[in-house]
């Protein structure tokens, strides 16, 4: 019934927790950098280059990585019951619809997947969207007003200190992320073992 998402699982879970570290290294920056009355030295404006280029990579890579991971957990569900189609794992990250569609089709893979004690244990995946969407709507509302008092520097601190909670809200989600990749890619990967495992006693006795 499964195919096995383990690898796929493990390139996710690294990915979001790079750009978690770039988030945290880039909000340290900005929070030195503002507090400070000298500029940066060439080395640190390096890092810090070195730094945004990482995550502006790693964004769009994590970003691809979760989706392909969903597609083949989805798929390794097999044609149990599901809310929405295969289509939905690409087409529900669209706007609007990106606000509960995710979500529920992770819910469903959950639920396929688990033994049956840990079916309706799936907090987790409500806990990982609330906090992914307080992050990418939060940092998108962020950068605005920032933008906004750019010109009054004292507004523009207050901004860069706000801003400071969003790495923390990011790392909550990708460890919320983090468990519900390892949990679905276990449970399936020990479900494809035993199917093996039956298939290679059925031959013998066959």
């Amino acid at each position: 019934m499964f195919q096995n998402p383990r690898g796929l699982g493990v390139a996710v879970i690294v990915s979001v927790w790079v750009v978690v570290a770039a988030d945290f290294a880039l909000a340290a920056w900005e929070w030195a950098y503002l507090a400070s009355a000298e500029d940066p030295g060439p080395l640190v404006a390096v890092l810090v280059d070195g730094v945004n280029a990482v995550s502006l990579v790693a964004r769009p890579v994590a970003v691809v990585l979760v989706v392909a991971w969903l597609w083949q957990a989805r798929s390794a569900a097999g044609h149990a019951p599901h809310r929405y189609a295969p289509k939905w794992v690409v087409w529900g990250w669209l706007p609007v619809v990106g606000l509960w569609v995710p979500r529920r089709v992770v819910a469903d893979v959950w639920a396929v997947s688990a033994p049956a004690p840990d079916r309706a244990r799936r907090a987790v995946v409500t806990w990982w969207w609330v906090l992914w969407l307080l992050y990418d709507l939060g940092t998108d509302a962020h950068f605005v007003l920032t933008l906004v008092v750019v010109d009054d520097l004292d507004a523009l601190r207050a901004m860069v200190r706000s801003g400071a909670v969003f790495p923390v809200i990011a790392a909550g989600a990708a460890g919320c992320l983090t468990v519900v990749v390892r949990r679905i890619s276990a449970w399936q990967a020990a479900s494809t073992g035993a199917t093996v495992s039956t298939a290679s006693t059925v031959e013998r006795v066959a």
